[in-house]
């Protein structure tokens, strides 16, 4: 998405499971959710879907972070349309954080052609009974295909230092970056990393392909799952004149932590 959204999509089909059907720490109920959103999104507009979806603290990027509220407050009511829809989706063994992510695209007003597309991420939290967005993101690229929907439930792996693991593995990974981020994501990226840039497409396991200048991660926000296997953090990452918002979830894999995701949306220089 991108702190904007959609309308109904063939995704809401008769069949299609419901929130209420699936069960709810299932990656099956974060899909159907997402579904949901994007539909309520087509019947009445972007954002009133996301101000009835979105947690009262979340955070989404216009494309620096903002409270999700008061960006979504801030849009004008236009004919405009934003749709969207799943085509991964994971949720950690505690069932209380998942994330969602897939292809979206906006358009001017019902039936034009898309004037924008890409991908979005969103992390979801379980609010009492039901599933809300703390976060969400997205990166504008050139059209390519959606693709079948795929579903992980992490497997409950306790072990008790994987919450001073992760703390080493942030430190690690910001020192390692500070002289080349490329270099730092190779070192701990999943199997399946998935990198959201401006302009280009989404495919997972795609490595970076050139070094990177150092950069450093300012920290703004963080979430953990109660499982300590799924963890979110977002803030500004800054080389040199070059700054961007960015946004990292990490995957706890056995005793180790891989990035999983990792989002850079370029902002305008900082002002002297």
């Amino acid at each position: 998405m991108m702190g904007l959204m959609n309308p109904l999509l063939p995704c809401v089909l008769l069949g299609t499971l419901t929130p209420a059907q699936a069960p709810l720490r299932s990656p099956a109920a974060v899909a159907a959710a997402e579904r949901a959103f994007a539909a309520l999104a087509g019947r009445v507009g972007t954002p009133e879907a996301f101000l009835a979806t979105l947690t009262e603290d979340a955070v989404v990027f216009t494309p620096k972070a903002e409270n999700g509220h008061a960006a979504q407050r801030a849009q004008p009511k236009d004919e405009s349309r934003l749709s969207w829809a799943p085509e991964h989706v994971e949720v950690a063994a505690s069932g209380d954080f998942a994330l969602s992510t897939g292809p979206w695209d906006w358009r001017p007003k019902p039936g034009a052609e898309p004037a924008a597309r890409g991908h979005f991420l969103s992390l979801w939290v379980l609010r009492g009974t039901r599933w809300k967005v703390l976060l969400d993101v997205g990166a504008p690229h050139p059209a390519q295909a959606a693709l079948p929907l795929e579903t992980r439930a992490l497997e409950a792996t306790p072990d008790p230092g994987a919450r001073a693991s992760l703390a080493a593995a942030w430190k690690d990974f910001d020192l390692a970056a500070v002289t080349d981020p490329s270099a730092a994501l190779k070192t701990w990226a999943a199997a399946d990393l998935r990198l959201y840039r401006k302009g280009h497409p989404l495919k997972a396991g795609l490595l970076p392909e050139a070094p990177g200048a150092g950069a450093t991660f300012r920290e703004e926000g963080t979430h953990l799952a109660a499982s300590v296997d799924l963890a979110l953090r977002w803030g500004l990452r800054e080389g040199g004149t070059d700054r961007s918002s960015a946004v990292q979830v990490w995957r706890r894999e056995g005793r180790t932590w891989r990035v999983a995701m990792d989002v850079e949306l370029p902002l305008p220089p900082a002002k002297p």
